[in-house]
């Protein structure tokens, strides 16, 4: 399946915001935010330090409408903009717990759902080895979650491990994404592809 070209940030969002404006294999991202979000998401990043850093945060990409968003998520956007701090925090504690790895870039896709239940899916050039898979996946299994009231929330960190320069694309396709999606042969939508891959009879 070809994969269309990444998409053009439009210049509308703050700093620290993305929203992928095209689609990706398997994935439906679309295109409706409200701006107290993107002002609370885009604060919720951190600045560049001058020194290198084991992980800079870029910024963030809701996979959802605003709509979607404030109603399955207890607290709204300042609820979020916490959960997306604290994720950030976590995972580059890890990175410094951890040995200096090669420079990659990517995403760290998260799902969330009622029950305090998050999983994680990661898309990064070139791939994270197993240990620093395990370090920021156990960060998601640990960090208590945003309140979630029905349904998933999904979301992405756009981030740079090591002094790679930041991703050149803005929608995340992880690898288990894009096969789900060459298996149905079409288009899948967000929630489908979420329980598809992270059934509820086993989350977490």
């Amino acid at each position: 399946m070809d994969m269309p070209p990444p998409p053009r940030p439009t210049g509308r969002a703050p700093s620290g915001f993305r929203q992928p404006a095209r689609r990706g294999a398997g994935l439906r991202p679309r295109p409706f935010f409200r701006g107290t979000l993107w002002a609370l998401l885009a604060a919720a990043v951190p600045h560049a330090a001058l020194a290198v850093e084991p992980l800079q945060q870029h910024d963030v990409v809701l996979l959802q409408p605003g709509t979607v968003i404030e109603q399955r998520v207890d607290g709204g956007a300042d609820a979020l903009a916490d959960y997306v701090k604290r994720l950030g925090d976590g995972a580059g504690d890890a990175m410094r717990a951890n040995p200096q790895q090669i420079p990659s870039a990517g995403f760290i896709v998260v799902a969330v759902r009622p029950g305090n239940r998050a999983h994680a899916w990661f898309d990064f050039k070139p791939m994270l080895s197993e240990k620093t898979t395990a370090a920021l996946t156990q960060v998601v299994s640990t960090v208590a979650p945003v309140p979630v009231r029905s349904g998933d929330l999904v979301f992405a960190l756009r981030v740079s491990l090591w002094g790679a320069k930041p991703p050149t694309k803005y929608l995340p396709v992880p690898p288990e994404w894009r096969d789900a999606g060459r298996q149905a042969g079409h288009k899948l939508d967000l929630d489908a592809l979420v329980d598809q891959l992270w059934p509820r009879a086993t989350s977490p």
